[in-house]
Protein backbone atom coordinates (compact mmCIF):
# COMPACT_ATOMS: atom_id res chain seq x y z
CA UNK A 1 0.00 0.00 0.00
CA UNK A 2 1.32 3.44 -0.98
CA UNK A 3 1.92 5.97 1.79
CA UNK A 4 -0.63 8.78 1.73
CA UNK A 5 0.67 12.07 0.38
CA UNK A 6 1.46 14.10 3.49
CA UNK A 7 1.96 17.51 1.88
CA UNK A 8 -0.31 19.81 3.84
CA UNK A 9 -2.46 20.88 0.92
CA UNK A 10 -2.54 20.44 -2.86
CA UNK A 11 -0.68 23.00 -4.92
CA UNK A 12 -2.19 24.68 -7.98
CA UNK A 13 -0.35 25.42 -11.21
CA UNK A 14 -1.32 26.84 -14.60
CA UNK A 15 -0.96 25.56 -18.15
CA UNK A 16 -0.88 27.27 -21.55
CA UNK A 17 -0.31 26.50 -25.23
CA UNK A 18 0.18 30.23 -26.02
CA UNK A 19 -2.33 30.19 -28.87
CA UNK A 20 -3.85 33.55 -29.80
CA UNK A 21 -7.58 34.02 -30.23
CA UNK A 22 -9.03 32.27 -33.31
CA UNK A 23 -7.97 34.04 -36.49
CA UNK A 24 -5.37 36.25 -34.76
CA UNK A 25 -1.87 36.21 -36.25
CA UNK A 26 0.02 38.79 -34.16
CA UNK A 27 2.54 36.58 -32.38
CA UNK A 28 4.39 39.49 -30.79
CA UNK A 29 1.23 40.71 -29.09
CA UNK A 30 0.33 37.24 -27.82
CA UNK A 31 3.79 36.65 -26.37
CA UNK A 32 3.67 40.08 -24.73
CA UNK A 33 0.41 39.06 -23.08
CA UNK A 34 2.04 35.82 -22.02
CA UNK A 35 4.72 37.71 -20.12
CA UNK A 36 2.02 39.56 -18.17
CA UNK A 37 0.21 36.28 -17.46
CA UNK A 38 3.37 34.55 -16.24
CA UNK A 39 4.35 37.48 -14.03
CA UNK A 40 0.90 37.51 -12.46
CA UNK A 41 0.89 33.74 -11.86
CA UNK A 42 4.29 34.14 -10.21
CA UNK A 43 3.08 36.97 -7.97
CA UNK A 44 -0.15 35.19 -6.99
CA UNK A 45 1.60 32.11 -5.64
CA UNK A 46 0.81 29.45 -8.22
CA UNK A 47 3.40 26.70 -7.91
CA UNK A 48 4.05 25.80 -11.55
CA UNK A 49 3.75 27.38 -14.99
CA UNK A 50 3.28 24.62 -17.57
CA UNK A 51 3.78 24.75 -21.31
CA UNK A 52 2.94 22.29 -24.10
CA UNK A 53 3.75 21.85 -27.79
CA UNK A 54 2.47 20.83 -31.21
CA UNK A 55 4.16 21.01 -34.62
CA UNK A 56 2.97 21.78 -38.12
CA UNK A 57 -0.38 23.23 -37.02
CA UNK A 58 -2.08 26.37 -38.28
CA UNK A 59 -3.19 28.25 -35.16
CA UNK A 60 -0.02 29.39 -33.39
CA UNK A 61 0.32 26.50 -30.94
CA UNK A 62 3.64 26.71 -29.08
CA UNK A 63 6.41 24.72 -30.88
CA UNK A 64 9.48 25.50 -28.70
CA UNK A 65 8.90 25.05 -24.98
CA UNK A 66 12.41 25.22 -23.56
CA UNK A 67 13.19 28.38 -25.51
CA UNK A 68 10.09 29.98 -24.06
CA UNK A 69 10.80 28.82 -20.52
CA UNK A 70 14.33 30.25 -20.64
CA UNK A 71 12.80 33.62 -21.51
CA UNK A 72 10.04 33.43 -18.90
CA UNK A 73 12.64 32.61 -16.29
CA UNK A 74 14.05 36.10 -16.61
CA UNK A 75 10.59 37.66 -16.08
CA UNK A 76 9.69 35.69 -12.91
CA UNK A 77 11.31 34.98 -9.56
CA UNK A 78 9.60 32.08 -7.81
CA UNK A 79 7.28 29.96 -9.94
CA UNK A 80 8.58 26.64 -11.31
CA UNK A 81 8.31 25.68 -14.99
CA UNK A 82 7.21 22.35 -16.43
CA UNK A 83 7.16 21.16 -20.04
CA UNK A 84 3.80 19.42 -20.12
CA UNK A 85 4.80 17.72 -22.17
CA UNK A 86 7.82 17.89 -24.45
CA UNK A 87 7.34 15.39 -27.31
CA UNK A 88 10.76 13.90 -26.77
CA UNK A 89 10.67 11.43 -29.67
CA UNK A 90 10.42 14.31 -32.13
CA UNK A 91 13.64 15.90 -30.84
CA UNK A 92 17.30 14.88 -30.91
CA UNK A 93 18.12 13.77 -27.36
CA UNK A 94 21.29 15.82 -26.95
CA UNK A 95 19.41 18.91 -28.06
CA UNK A 96 16.76 18.26 -25.41
CA UNK A 97 19.34 17.82 -22.65
CA UNK A 98 21.40 20.85 -23.65
CA UNK A 99 18.37 23.10 -24.05
CA UNK A 100 16.92 21.88 -20.73
CA UNK A 101 20.19 22.73 -18.99
CA UNK A 102 20.17 26.25 -20.42
CA UNK A 103 16.52 26.69 -19.41
CA UNK A 104 17.32 25.47 -15.90
CA UNK A 105 20.19 27.94 -15.63
CA UNK A 106 18.08 30.82 -16.98
CA UNK A 107 15.31 30.07 -14.47
CA UNK A 108 17.71 29.68 -11.55
CA UNK A 109 16.96 25.98 -11.10
CA UNK A 110 13.19 26.10 -11.58
CA UNK A 111 12.77 23.64 -14.46
CA UNK A 112 10.99 20.29 -14.41
CA UNK A 113 11.15 18.30 -17.63
CA UNK A 114 7.86 16.65 -18.51
CA UNK A 115 8.07 14.37 -21.54
CA UNK A 116 5.60 12.32 -23.56
CA UNK A 117 5.65 10.14 -26.65
CA UNK A 118 3.08 12.09 -28.68
CA UNK A 119 0.01 10.74 -30.41
CA UNK A 120 -0.50 12.39 -33.80
CA UNK A 121 0.75 10.42 -36.80
CA UNK A 122 1.19 13.59 -38.84
CA UNK A 123 3.83 14.88 -36.41
CA UNK A 124 5.79 11.62 -36.51
CA UNK A 125 5.71 11.77 -40.30
CA UNK A 126 6.85 15.40 -40.21
CA UNK A 127 9.93 14.48 -38.15
CA UNK A 128 10.59 11.14 -39.84
CA UNK A 129 10.03 9.02 -36.73
CA UNK A 130 8.41 5.58 -36.78
CA UNK A 131 5.32 5.99 -34.60
CA UNK A 132 4.96 2.23 -34.13
CA UNK A 133 8.22 2.22 -32.12
CA UNK A 134 7.03 4.78 -29.54
CA UNK A 135 7.26 2.45 -26.55
CA UNK A 136 10.75 1.18 -27.33
CA UNK A 137 12.02 4.67 -28.10
CA UNK A 138 10.66 6.04 -24.83
CA UNK A 139 12.37 3.23 -22.90
CA UNK A 140 15.66 4.38 -24.46
CA UNK A 141 15.09 8.12 -24.29
CA UNK A 142 14.25 8.56 -20.60
CA UNK A 143 17.47 6.97 -19.23
CA UNK A 144 19.47 9.03 -21.74
CA UNK A 145 17.83 12.24 -20.54
CA UNK A 146 18.59 11.32 -16.94
CA UNK A 147 22.21 10.48 -17.78
CA UNK A 148 22.76 13.75 -19.58
CA UNK A 149 21.10 15.90 -16.91
CA UNK A 150 22.56 14.15 -13.87
CA UNK A 151 25.86 12.64 -14.98
CA UNK A 152 26.92 15.23 -17.54
CA UNK A 153 27.58 12.75 -20.36
CA UNK A 154 25.62 11.11 -23.17
CA UNK A 155 26.45 7.86 -25.01
CA UNK A 156 26.25 9.48 -28.43
CA UNK A 157 29.92 9.45 -29.39
CA UNK A 158 31.62 7.08 -31.86
CA UNK A 159 30.62 3.46 -31.18
CA UNK A 160 28.45 4.58 -28.24
CA UNK A 161 31.24 6.29 -26.33
CA UNK A 162 30.25 8.98 -23.84
CA UNK A 163 30.64 12.64 -24.71
CA UNK A 164 30.39 15.52 -22.17
CA UNK A 165 27.26 17.60 -21.74
CA UNK A 166 28.07 21.12 -20.55
CA UNK A 167 27.36 23.41 -18.81
CA UNK A 168 25.83 21.73 -15.78
CA UNK A 169 22.28 22.62 -14.66
CA UNK A 170 21.54 24.70 -11.58
CA UNK A 171 19.70 21.79 -9.93
CA UNK A 172 21.55 18.67 -8.83
CA UNK A 173 18.60 16.67 -10.16
CA UNK A 174 16.26 18.15 -12.75
CA UNK A 175 12.95 16.29 -12.20
CA UNK A 176 11.70 14.23 -15.15
CA UNK A 177 7.97 13.52 -15.35
CA UNK A 178 6.04 11.41 -17.84
CA UNK A 179 2.80 12.49 -19.47
CA UNK A 180 -0.08 10.11 -20.10
CA UNK A 181 -2.47 7.78 -18.33
CA UNK A 182 -2.41 4.42 -20.19
CA UNK A 183 -1.24 1.45 -18.06
CA UNK A 184 2.12 1.06 -19.90
CA UNK A 185 2.79 4.79 -19.38
CA UNK A 186 2.03 4.60 -15.67
CA UNK A 187 4.31 1.59 -15.30
CA UNK A 188 7.10 3.32 -17.24
CA UNK A 189 6.70 6.44 -15.12
CA UNK A 190 6.96 4.48 -11.87
CA UNK A 191 10.07 2.64 -13.10
CA UNK A 192 12.00 5.44 -14.76
CA UNK A 193 10.86 8.92 -13.73
CA UNK A 194 10.15 11.28 -10.85
CA UNK A 195 6.41 11.55 -11.42
CA UNK A 196 3.48 11.39 -13.80
CA UNK A 197 1.22 14.07 -15.33
CA UNK A 198 -2.09 12.51 -16.49
CA UNK A 199 -4.86 14.61 -18.05
CA UNK A 200 -8.65 14.43 -17.82
CA UNK A 201 -10.99 16.93 -19.44
CA UNK A 202 -14.50 15.79 -18.68
CA UNK A 203 -14.92 13.86 -15.41
CA UNK A 204 -11.98 14.40 -13.05
CA UNK A 205 -14.00 13.58 -9.90
CA UNK A 206 -14.33 9.97 -11.11
CA UNK A 207 -11.43 9.57 -13.56
CA UNK A 208 -8.55 10.51 -11.26
CA UNK A 209 -9.53 8.27 -8.32
CA UNK A 210 -10.05 5.42 -10.79
CA UNK A 211 -6.64 6.04 -12.38
CA UNK A 212 -5.01 6.05 -8.95
CA UNK A 213 -6.79 2.93 -7.69
CA UNK A 214 -6.47 0.71 -10.74
CA UNK A 215 -3.38 2.04 -12.49
CA UNK A 216 -0.93 4.24 -10.67
CA UNK A 217 -0.98 2.90 -7.12
CA UNK A 218 -0.40 -0.70 -8.30
CA UNK A 219 2.42 0.46 -10.60
CA UNK A 220 4.10 2.35 -7.77
CA UNK A 221 3.76 -0.65 -5.48
CA UNK A 222 5.32 -2.95 -8.09
CA UNK A 223 8.36 -0.71 -8.38
CA UNK A 224 8.81 0.25 -4.74
CA UNK A 225 7.87 3.91 -5.16
CA UNK A 226 6.09 6.18 -2.69
CA UNK A 227 4.60 9.65 -2.83
CA UNK A 228 7.71 10.88 -1.03
CA UNK A 229 9.85 10.23 -4.11
CA UNK A 230 7.26 10.25 -6.91
CA UNK A 231 5.15 13.29 -7.76
CA UNK A 232 1.54 13.04 -8.93
CA UNK A 233 0.30 16.05 -10.90
CA UNK A 234 -3.22 16.08 -12.38
CA UNK A 235 -3.98 18.23 -15.43
CA UNK A 236 -7.44 19.61 -16.28
CA UNK A 237 -9.45 22.47 -17.69
CA UNK A 238 -10.84 24.48 -14.75
CA UNK A 239 -13.06 27.54 -14.56
CA UNK A 240 -14.26 29.18 -11.35
CA UNK A 241 -17.20 31.60 -11.54
CA UNK A 242 -20.07 32.89 -9.43
CA UNK A 243 -22.42 31.78 -12.21
CA UNK A 244 -20.62 28.87 -13.90
CA UNK A 245 -23.52 27.95 -16.19
CA UNK A 246 -23.66 31.48 -17.60
CA UNK A 247 -19.91 31.56 -18.31
CA UNK A 248 -20.04 28.08 -19.81
CA UNK A 249 -22.67 29.24 -22.28
CA UNK A 250 -21.04 32.64 -22.83
CA UNK A 251 -17.53 31.52 -23.83
CA UNK A 252 -16.10 28.44 -22.10
CA UNK A 253 -18.01 25.90 -24.14
CA UNK A 254 -16.73 27.60 -27.29
CA UNK A 255 -13.19 27.36 -25.94
CA UNK A 256 -13.38 23.61 -25.37
CA UNK A 257 -15.18 23.04 -28.67
CA UNK A 258 -12.35 24.87 -30.42
CA UNK A 259 -9.72 22.83 -28.57
CA UNK A 260 -11.30 19.46 -29.31
CA UNK A 261 -12.11 20.48 -32.86
CA UNK A 262 -8.40 21.04 -33.40
CA UNK A 263 -7.52 17.73 -31.75
CA UNK A 264 -9.88 15.98 -34.16
CA UNK A 265 -8.42 17.86 -37.13
CA UNK A 266 -4.86 16.89 -36.19
CA UNK A 267 -5.77 13.26 -35.47
CA UNK A 268 -7.67 12.91 -38.75
CA UNK A 269 -10.23 10.68 -37.03
CA UNK A 270 -12.59 11.65 -34.15
CA UNK A 271 -12.17 8.17 -32.65
CA UNK A 272 -8.46 8.83 -32.10
CA UNK A 273 -9.08 11.89 -29.91
CA UNK A 274 -10.20 9.70 -27.02
CA UNK A 275 -13.48 11.49 -26.29
CA UNK A 276 -16.62 12.26 -28.23
CA UNK A 277 -16.09 15.58 -30.00
CA UNK A 278 -19.84 16.20 -30.24
CA UNK A 279 -20.54 18.92 -27.68
CA UNK A 280 -24.19 17.84 -27.40
CA UNK A 281 -23.35 14.41 -25.93
CA UNK A 282 -23.33 13.42 -22.28
CA UNK A 283 -19.54 13.75 -22.03
CA UNK A 284 -19.89 17.50 -22.49
CA UNK A 285 -21.86 18.22 -19.30
CA UNK A 286 -20.24 21.24 -17.69
CA UNK A 287 -21.40 20.02 -14.28
CA UNK A 288 -19.04 17.02 -14.49
CA UNK A 289 -16.07 19.21 -15.42
CA UNK A 290 -14.24 21.47 -12.98
CA UNK A 291 -16.49 24.36 -13.95
CA UNK A 292 -18.06 25.54 -10.72
CA UNK A 293 -18.10 28.18 -8.02
CA UNK A 294 -14.77 28.79 -6.27
CA UNK A 295 -16.05 27.17 -3.09
CA UNK A 296 -17.33 24.07 -4.88
CA UNK A 297 -14.11 23.70 -6.86
CA UNK A 298 -12.12 23.71 -3.63
CA UNK A 299 -14.48 21.12 -2.12
CA UNK A 300 -14.24 18.90 -5.17
CA UNK A 301 -10.45 19.07 -5.32
CA UNK A 302 -10.17 18.10 -1.68
CA UNK A 303 -12.62 15.23 -2.24
CA UNK A 304 -10.57 13.99 -5.21
CA UNK A 305 -7.41 14.18 -3.14
CA UNK A 306 -8.86 11.94 -0.44
CA UNK A 307 -9.22 9.20 -3.07
CA UNK A 308 -6.23 10.05 -5.27
CA UNK A 309 -3.52 11.82 -3.22
CA UNK A 310 -2.15 14.21 -5.81
CA UNK A 311 0.52 16.79 -5.04
CA UNK A 312 -0.54 19.38 -7.59
CA UNK A 313 -3.29 20.18 -10.04
CA UNK A 314 -2.49 22.31 -13.08
CA UNK A 315 -5.21 23.84 -15.21
CA UNK A 316 -5.52 25.44 -18.62
CA UNK A 317 -5.85 29.09 -17.64
CA UNK A 318 -6.19 30.35 -21.20
CA UNK A 319 -7.28 28.62 -24.39
CA UNK A 320 -8.72 30.39 -27.46
CA UNK A 321 -12.05 32.15 -26.74
CA UNK A 322 -11.02 33.04 -23.17
CA UNK A 323 -8.81 36.04 -23.96
CA UNK A 324 -6.09 37.86 -22.08
CA UNK A 325 -8.08 40.11 -19.73
CA UNK A 326 -10.50 37.37 -18.76
CA UNK A 327 -7.58 35.00 -18.11
CA UNK A 328 -5.88 37.53 -15.82
CA UNK A 329 -9.09 38.10 -13.86
CA UNK A 330 -9.59 34.36 -13.49
CA UNK A 331 -6.06 33.84 -12.15
CA UNK A 332 -6.81 36.49 -9.52
CA UNK A 333 -10.09 34.81 -8.62
CA UNK A 334 -8.57 31.34 -8.23
CA UNK A 335 -5.68 32.69 -6.17
CA UNK A 336 -7.94 34.68 -3.85
CA UNK A 337 -10.93 32.35 -3.55
CA UNK A 338 -9.81 28.76 -4.23
CA UNK A 339 -6.23 28.55 -2.98
CA UNK A 340 -7.01 29.85 0.55
CA UNK A 341 -9.73 27.22 0.94
CA UNK A 342 -7.28 24.47 -0.03
CA UNK A 343 -4.76 25.79 2.49
CA UNK A 344 -7.33 26.21 5.26
CA UNK A 345 -8.65 22.67 4.83
CA UNK A 346 -5.23 21.23 5.68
Amino acid sequence: MITVNDERHPALGVWTDVRPEPGARDGQRRYGELLDEARLADALGFRTFCTTEQHGVDDGYLPAQLTLIAGLGTATTRIRFLTNALLVLLHQRRHVVEQAIVADLMTGGRLSLGVAAGGYAREFELFGVDMSRRGKLMEEAIPHLRMGLSEGVLPDGPDGSTVPVLPRPAQDRVPIYLGGHAPPVLDRAARLTDGVIPVDFFSPDEAFPELWRTGLEPAMTRHGRSLEDFRLTFCVPLWAAEDPEREWNLFYRKALEYQFGKYTEWAGDPAKVGVDNDADTAAWRWQSMLIDTPERIAERLLAIRKLAPFHELVFWYRIPHIGHERALAHLELVAKRVMPLLSAAS
